[in-house]
């Protein structure tokens, strides 16, 4: 009975790994001069992405629905940026991840300044803003989390670990408009949950078999989390059932083919994948 009951819960195991490719059509591609683009984030009015170019330690703002160049800004001011959010004042929040720190600038389209910065920080690789105005960044390197309020470090939760609100490596953290807020605990091949207040709640990964998950966007009632090792794009509803996946799971360069993807866009049916080791974005429509 009991070899019958493992099997069982292997036989399950394998088929929550196991999820139907979704069908895309690559609509637009840009790669140009790119090195491990790492991150991105909508601007307000949702027509420009901004792009972390990690290892160019630039930002690269492209429109969102052709993926043309608009420009470039940072060199000289970033070190391997991974992250980036807009607050709620328009400021673009960038992970600057090389000088332990949230870089903040005033942008207008490609043209960027440099007003001010969060410190106190090891090595953050995620920044989000919460509904009530508070900044929250991944302490990588300390593997913990950074809560600020009103441009100052208001508490630090977690430490190294694998227990319920310890992280190792975590990269993302993005907050949904009730309160949710999700952290990709990288190391630990999970996503960690919390409520508003910083309380648990129950979180996802082992069923997936996540390898080195990255960062994840919020979409609706949908998530979209990047699956960096198994080189595929996971979707999942709120309730984290899992609905199917861009990417065949291998190494591979094509229209739903990626190498290493660390992240995603989600606006409707249009999906954006950042490909981050074949130097480039691709802009999906998935298909119904």
């Amino acid at each position: 009975m009991r070899a019958m009951i493992v099997a069982a819960l292997l036989c399950f195991a394998t088929a929550a790994a196991a999820q139907p490719t979704l069908k895309a059509v690559q609509l637009a591609e840009f790669a140009d001069g790119l090195s491990q683009p790492h991150d991105g984030a909508f601007s307000p009015d949702g027509k420009l992405i901004y792009l972390t170019d990690m290892a160019n330690s630039r930002m690269v703002v492209l429109e969102a629905m052709t993926l043309k160049p608009v420009g470039a800004f940072g060199k000289g001011e970033l070190s391997y940026p991974h992250d980036a959010e807009f607050d709620k004042a328009g400021r673009l929040l960038v992970a600057d991840t090389g000088n332990n720190r949230i870089a903040i600038y005033e942008v207008s389209g490609a043209q960027a300044r440099l007003v001010g910065e969060l410190k106190g920080l090891s090595g953050p690789e995620g920044v989000a803003v919460a509904p009530d105005g508070r900044i929250f960044a991944t302490n990588t390197r300390a593997g913990s989390l950074a809560v600020f309020r009103d441009g100052r470090l208001e508490r630090t939760i977690g430490s190294y670990g694998a227990g319920e609100g310890e992280f190792s490596h975590p990269h993302d953290v993005d907050i949904a408009p009730d309160g949710t807020i999700y952290v990709v605990d990288s190391g630990n091949n999970r996503v960690q949950v919390f409520d508003a207040a910083l309380k648990p709640r129950p979180g996802f990964g082992a069923a997936l078999k996540l390898n080195r998950p990255t960062y994840l966007a919020l979409d609706g009632e949908r998530i979209w989390l990047a699956d960096e090792y198994n080189h595929r794009i996971l979707l999942l509803d709120r309730s984290h059932k899992p609905l199917g996946m861009l990417g065949s799971g291998r190494q591979g360069r094509g229209a739903n083919a990626f190498h290493k993807p660390e992240a995603v866009l989600a606006r409707g049916q249009y999906v954006w994948v950042i490909d981050t080791y074949n130097d480039r974005i691709v802009l999906l429509r998935v298909e119904p």
